[in-house]
């Protein structure tokens, strides 16, 4: 029985294979990312009135030229993140158009994680990472630790990461140095190394370290470094210790006003300074708690849980919280290490509002730990898969019905929200509104304000 269910596996195993790579060619890797932004999209994004940009792009002649359909001029993310530099060049607070650490400043790295799955948590960052280069020029780093590749499949495709990784592609196993090298049982590779394993996108300076199969090694390889105990290594430390590695060897050395010579935005410092460095890293994690994914807790500064609002999904995040803060607090006794020092939060997803369970449960966690649940939340809704059929995020996918367009804009607003609630705790001041708006249309309405719109 073993060998038909090992030939069964494997066949299995190599017709999936052979489907998803036909799925990504034809849904992902051809048509990431064709979407464009109109001029009052962008002065969206930009933080300044259609006039203001208006009036600024006829008065610069490196203003981007776009492209026109029908009457409305359209502009591309590349295009975006032009209008960033010529903007911050002459502004007095030029970080206001691109939100770069500055030397000294801390590294954010933040983590979505969950014990369960289809808690919308790799929809979570990535739409998060895509936020922040879309509303702040954010060079943003995602690492996937799920060997489903959630997220990777939002990033990969275009010119820059134009197919699917293969197991020959280093993951994150191989960034954190779990892997042994010839005269250690684990591999603290360079600076240079560790920055090469972050994939360029089509997101401008946004950077992929992949995930894939191999990515499930690393629990093995954990479990192999715990019994092996070599001197002056923590099992839990391996992903924190190199990403400090990286960080010391690339800090932030352009401002956001040095992108600019002679009135036009200079194309090769711009390259440069957008994959200098990152300004945040976000984390994907596996829905599980291994000691894999307690290298991503001790690695991060901030901890952000998806979480559905259903009584069975609350009982496994108390074990997740429980489990979780078993392995710190062994850890803590042992040593004095500074973990998720930033903002750490639940954020409540797929929530129905015609569902009075999943309200309660918010409400009560509200009322018992108000600091610790974000009062903004993902709503169920349906028009997410139109974007989810063809692995496309809601802010790149373009609706080809009035229908759709409505629903996806009704997410968009929900997502902003969201992100915007987020931000307003990782980088307090950088808020835009949205999450404040979003609460006074939902609570003031009583909820209502189109869940489950096509």
């Amino acid at each position: 029985m073993s060998g038909n269910l090992e030939q069964f596996l494997t066949d299995l195993s190599r017709g999936l294979e052979r489907t998803m790579v036909t799925v990504n060619k034809e849904l992902t890797l051809r048509h990431r990312i064709k979407r464009t932004w109109s001029m009052r999209q962008c002065a969206r994004f930009l933080n300044v009135s259609i006039q203001y940009l208006t009036k600024f792009a006829n008065a610069n002649a490196d203003f981007p030229k776009g492209e026109y359909v029908g009457r409305e001029r359209v502009f591309t993310l590349h295009e975006l993140m032009h209008m960033r530099a010529l903007l911050a060049a002459s502004a007095k607070r030029p970080f206001d158009y691109l939100a770069w650490r500055k030397p000294n400043d801390p590294l954010p790295v933040i983590s979505f994680a969950s014990q369960k799955g289809g808690t919308a948590k790799s929809l979570s960052a990535a739409h998060f990472a895509q936020y922040l280069s879309l509303h702040y020029g954010m060079r943003v780093g995602v690492m996937d630790a799920d060997p489903q590749s959630t997220i990777t499949l939002y990033f990969v495709g275009g010119e820059a990461l134009s197919r699917m990784p293969t197991e020959e592609t280093p993951s994150m196993v191989d960034f954190a140095g779990l892997f042994p090298s010839d005269s250690a049982p684990y591999t603290d590779h360079s600076a240079d190394m560790l920055d090469s394993f972050f994939l360029r996108t089509s997101w401008p300076g946004l950077r992929l370290v992949p995930a894939h199969g191999e990515t499930s090694e690393g629990e093995i390889q954990i479990a192999r470094l715990v019994r092996e105990a070599p001197v002056g290594k923590s099992f839990y430390r391996y992903l924190r210790d190199a990403i400090d590695r990286w960080k010391s060897a690339y800090p932030p050395v352009t401002a956001p006003n040095e992108l600019v010579m002679d009135g036009k935005v200079n194309r090769v410092r711009m390259e440069q300074a957008l994959n200098e460095t990152l300004d945040c890293i976000i984390i994907d994690y596996q829905p599980a708690l291994t000691l894999f994914q307690l290298n991503n807790v001790i690695a991060s500064s901030s901890l952000v849980i998806p979480q559905t609002m259903k009584g069975f999904d609350i009982a496994t995040l108390s074990t997740f919280v429980t489990g979780l803060l078993g392995m710190l607090q062994h850890i803590l006794a042992h040593e004095r290490i500074d973990i998720g020092s930033g903002a750490n939060m639940l954020l409540p997803t797929i929530v129905q509002r015609s569902n009075a369970q999943d309200l309660n449960h918010i409400g009560n966690l509200l009322e018992h730990c108000p600091t610790e649940i974000l009062p903004v939340f993902y709503l169920r809704s349906d028009a997410i898969s139109n974007a989810s059929d063809v692995y496309q995020s809601v802010y790149e996918y373009e609706p080809d019905t009035p229908g759709k367009r409505k629903g996806i804009n009704r997410f968009i607003e929900n997502a902003d929200a969201v992100n915007d609630a987020i931000v307003s705790r990782l980088w307090p001041g950088l808020e835009r509104g949205y999450a404040s708006t979003w609460m006074d249309n939902f609570y003031d309405d009583g909820g209502d304000n189109g869940e489950n719109a096509a």
